[in-house]
């Protein structure tokens, strides 16, 4: 069984990040999403969007495309450097280096998202309190919060919470492949996640961290908490309703509860 670890600190998660960036962009092309993140950027007209963990820009320019505007953040230094080269020139993307904890900017979006849920690292009660607190102050009174959120079924949860764990695999580009060993606590939903990158059969990288998965009541306990109602549950990113037992995926919306 898993233990409960504390959230990973700013230059842990910095870390992390260092070691799986050569093979970041690989592992993400083909995650299949851009049309979500286009569809949600493209209301209203001229949508004004917030990024909370911007990584590398992937989604950005996805983002960009459809949106008015598009603030994105990440709190490494190095995946925004990569975030620039890849938007240079975009006109309507600013990429801050900061903390999603933290930050307050004084504008309000019509859209604040989290894609490929940064909020995973973060274990401890009071670190996601205040990165959704984040979320929630600054979105405008009719804006939305879109959560792709970490999550397993609960088929893969019963085999995280076995000793061997939950093994995933998947091929990226350019002969990568990525092998996933997911050992969580059943109650506690805290994980360590390792992740495991192979070129042409040869490992080439490990890389692990401490991650915390959503459930539905958490989600809703926080959306309580910072003012927001979940006002729907997708189960993958062609927005089909989400189910328990079936959804590879669970992607929540939120809006201001008043």
């Amino acid at each position: 069984m898993a233990t409960a670890p504390r959230s990973l600190g700013a230059d842990a998660i910095r870390a992390y990040y260092h070691r799986v960036l050569p093979f970041f962009e690989r592992e993400l092309a083909d995650r299949g999403d851009a049309e979500l993140w286009r569809w949600a950027a493209g209301s209203p007209p001229d949508c004004r969007v917030l990024e909370l963990g911007a990584g590398t820009g992937r989604a950005t320019s996805f983002l960009a495309r459809a949106a008015g505007c598009v603030v994105a953040l990440d709190l490494a230094p190095e995946l925004i450097a990569v975030a620039r080269r890849r938007l240079a020139g975009t006109a309507n993307v600013a990429l801050l280096v900061a903390d999603m904890r933290e930050i307050a900017l004084k504008s309000r979006f019509d859209l604040v998202v989290a894609v490929d849920d940064p909020f995973v690292h973060l274990t401890r009660d009071e670190d996601r309190r205040r990165a959704f607190a984040t979320a929630a102050r600054h979105l405008a009174p009719d804006g939305r919060f879109v959560l792709d959120a970490a999550w397993l079924s609960p088929e893969q949860r019963r085999a995280a919470a076995l000793p061997a764990g939950l093994v995933l695999e998947r091929s990226g580009r350019d002969a990568l492949a990525v092998r996933e060993v997911w050992r969580c606590d059943a109650e506690t939903r805290i994980c360590s996640a390792c992740f495991e990158y192979r070129l042409r059969d040869q490992p080439v990288e490990r890389a692990s961290f401490s991650a915390r998965l959503w459930s539905i009541d958490e989600l809703e306990e926080r959306g309580r908490a910072a003012g927001l109602r979940v006002t729907h549950l997708w189960g993958d990113y062609d927005r089909r309703p989400w189910c328990r037992e079936t959804s590879p995926r669970l992607i929540a919306e939120l809006r201001p509860a008043g």
